[in-house]
């Protein structure tokens, strides 16, 4: 059993040598150490197994426990949070997985309903932002690490989509082109004008 200093000085001590609280000072006679029996119990039991008697207490009821297992238990509890921090951050990233497979399956949607009529002026921005969509999704899933789809294959996919979609978008404006010359050169025919001619617009003054 370690030996014990006390400092029983009027001066020297203000507070509980157990639980560190403020005690009252008195008048006359020797300085309390405790300010209550409980205190001066624990601190008795606390002696008897060879620890401080400032000892912190336990947070809530441990049981009947020696106070001497005080670091194993809080070993324990500290490997325990851990775990729970790992299983809440599993949580998240399942959650977070999931989410952007979502993303990714109503873009996939999205772009395939637009993909069933022709390429138009009017759906042609449709699509490119439909397939910005899938890819973006696709990327993020890529880096969830979420499995069942080779994610950059996919990108890829969408990207050859959007070129091809682009391709027949300038196919369809160059006949249109083609098909506006056509109908001017026409009527400049049927005005009987040859197309050689150069038609000088009138200048107002």
């Amino acid at each position: 059993m370690q030996s014990v200093v006390r400092d029983e000085t009027a001066g020297a001590r203000a507070r509980c040598a157990a639980c560190r609280r403020a005690l009252r000072r008195r008048g006359t006679g020797r300085p309390p150490r405790f300010c209550g029996g409980a205190c001066r119990s624990s601190a008795h039991r606390r002696r008897q197994q060879g620890l401080s008697e400032s000892m912190p207490r336990w947070a809530s009821a441990r049981g009947r426990l020696s106070l001497r297992g005080a670091r194993t238990w809080r070993a324990r509890g500290a490997a325990l949070a851990r775990r729970r921090e790992c299983r809440r951050r599993a949580r998240a990233d399942l959650a977070a997985q999931r989410l952007a497979q979502r993303r990714w399956r109503a873009a996939s949607a999205a772009l395939t309903r637009l993909q069933r009529d022709a390429v138009t002026a009017v759906t042609w921005p449709a699509i490119n932002t439909a397939c910005r969509g899938v890819a973006e999704a696709a990327a993020e899933c890529r880096r969830l690490k979420v499995s069942g789809v080779d994610w950059s294959a996919e990108v890829w996919r969408v990207v050859d989509a959007s070129n091809a979609a682009e391709q027949q978008w300038r196919e369809v404006s160059c006949r249109r082109r083609a098909t506006r010359v056509a109908s001017a050169s026409s009527h400049v025919e049927s005005a009987g004008l040859k197309p050689s001619e150069r038609i000088d617009r009138p200048t107002f003054r």
